[in-house]
């Protein structure tokens, strides 16, 4: 039985899908969300989110968010989410370098910490990009 998952991010509903099976990275591990699954509320990590449609998966880079389930209606709200297949793995690799370049030169804690952020998403991004594009 399929249900449906919005994929929501500041900019607003990246994506609408309908899916038989959620896969989500939380910081316990993943956690598995099937129809008619109780309602939850939990926090995400940074990971991949897996879908599934007719045996088709799909995967979404996400980084960081809150996914909540209830009567057959998921939402993810996340920071960021990317379907693996869109992702610019030059671009990736530059984001990562030029996070890298901010972590050296950072004077403070918000700098250090929003370069790290930024490091994280991109090796978040290759490492989805690296495991599941063939």
């Amino acid at each position: 039985m399929l249900f449906k998952l919005d994929l929501i991010t500041y900019k607003g509903i990246y994506r609408t899908i309908e899916t038989e099976k959620l896969n989500v990275p939380t910081s316990e591990g993943r956690r598995t969300i099937l129809s008619n699954h109780m309602p939850i509320m939990m926090p995400l990590a940074m990971g991949v989110i897996e879908t599934s449609k007719n045996g088709k998966l799909s995967h979404y880079a996400v980084n960081n968010g809150i996914m909540y389930f209830e009567n057959n209606q998921a939402a993810i709200i996340a920071d960021s989410v990317l379907d693996v297949d869109e992702i610019d793995i030059p671009r990736a690799i530059a984001d990562r370098g030029r996070a890298l370049k901010g972590i050296e030169s950072a004077r403070n804690e918000v700098e250090l910490s929003r370069a790290t952020f930024k490091k994280e998403v991109a090796e978040n991004f290759l490492g989805a990009a690296e495991k599941y594009l063939k």
